[in-house]
């Protein structure tokens, strides 16, 4: 007998239960008739022909149309029966996460135990290495979530989810060759914007200070840099400037640029702490703000709101995320859509003296 879906839609419950089945009763190889289901699951036929169209999409099923569905051979990981958990991996310990991130779990925490789902914080440093397979395939043959949650994940680690079809959502942004559903600010956009207010403040020369262990975020912020620039009218240049995320590789990064034969008098600088350090770095070589020169910082900090010059920034609205992010977990968790998309938001930027 099947369990009776409950709460969310019941499409997305009615694909999480026959998904369950099917994954776990290696014996099954055709599943009962439509009729029988709909009795079974107390649905409508419309509902559960919704469900299996998804799981067909999926790989699971084939067949349907006037005939019975059965279990595709190729359906992935069948030994894989997961737990009414939700998993959190990340590489740095609970204690270690910056407030911003402790706002969405707690929001997160709520939203999945109205649903009777728990959450597990995993911290798993040596899933984040270079070659992390061993590491995957270890905890995720002794842990069984319904859904993995990818906190910080590199690109190794999404290819490595990716490929094996595991029950999995992105807090970030994930990387071209990935297709697993994935939510995070607009980073792309947020550059295009940032490009149009500089040349706003009458800059033509404009860049981009990026660090060089180029994370899914700031791969988007390249393309969407480099699209402004692209787009914007004649005499406007952008150049993409990487550094190595030390202080000392920030400096040098910035004074390699202000050397150019035409320096960029506008900076817009990924990460709060390297944009306080490039804040810092330009005062000292003369920077005068915001007169001759700009930055923008592409991501917000709370401790930014106490340097002085004040620093224009962009900030997302955390409660909007935390919302996004829930409803992407729990409809995947449940069994609901299960195609990779990517939750946007576009965060607000907030006027600072670095801007003018």
């Amino acid at each position: 007998m099947f369990r009776t879906p409950k709460r969310l839609s019941l499409v997305a419950q009615t694909v999480g239960i026959l998904r369950e089945r099917i994954l776990s009763t290696n014996a099954l190889t055709c599943l009962p008739s439509e009729r029988e289901m709909c009795a079974q699951l107390g649905v409508s036929r419309m509902t559960l022909r919704a469900a299996l169209a998804r799981l067909a999409d999926e790989g699971l099923i084939r067949g349907g149309k006037g005939r019975r569905h059965f279990v595709a051979h190729s359906r992935p990981d069948r030994n894989y029966v997961a737990s009414h958990e939700v998993a959190i991996l990340s590489p740095v310990p609970l204690q270690a996460v910056d407030p911003r991130v402790l706002f969405w779990i707690d929001e997160l925490r709520e939203a999945l135990s109205k649903e009777e789902y728990r959450l597990e914080f995993i911290h798993q440093k040596s899933c984040y290495a270079e070659r992390p397979e061993r590491a995957l395939r270890e905890l995720t043959s002794r842990l069984r979530p319904a859904l993995w949650l990818l906190y910080l994940s590199t690109r190794a680690m999404q290819q490595w989810f990716s490929a094996r079809r595991l029950p999995v959502v992105i807090s970030g942004s994930r990387y071209p060759d990935v297709q697993l559903p994935s939510v995070d600010v607009d980073y792309r956009a947020t550059c295009r914007h940032a490009v149009s207010r500089f040349i706003a403040k009458g800059h033509r020369c404009i860049a981009l200070l990026n660090p060089q262990s180029v994370a899914g975020g700031d791969l988007e912020s390249e393309l969407g840099f480099r699209e402004a620039g692209l787009t914007a009218s004649q005499g406007i240049s952008t150049i993409v400037a990487h550094h190595d995320g030390t202080v000392p590789g920030i400096c040098a990064a910035l004074d390699r640029l202000l050397r150019a034969q035409k320096p960029p008098t506008a900076f817009l600088v990924s990460r709060p702490t390297h944009a306080l350090t490039a804040l810092g770095h330009l005062v000292r070589r003369g920077a005068q703000f915001p007169d001759q020169t700009a930055l923008i910082a592409r991501d917000h900090d709370s401790f930014l709101e106490h340097v002085v010059p004040s620093v224009a920034r962009y900030q997302a609205n955390p409660v909007l995320f935390a919302r996004k992010l829930s409803r992407a977990v729990l409809e995947t968790a449940s069994g609901g859509d299960s195609r990779p998309h990517e939750y946007r938001i576009m965060p607000n930027l907030i006027p600072g003296e670095t801007l003018g």
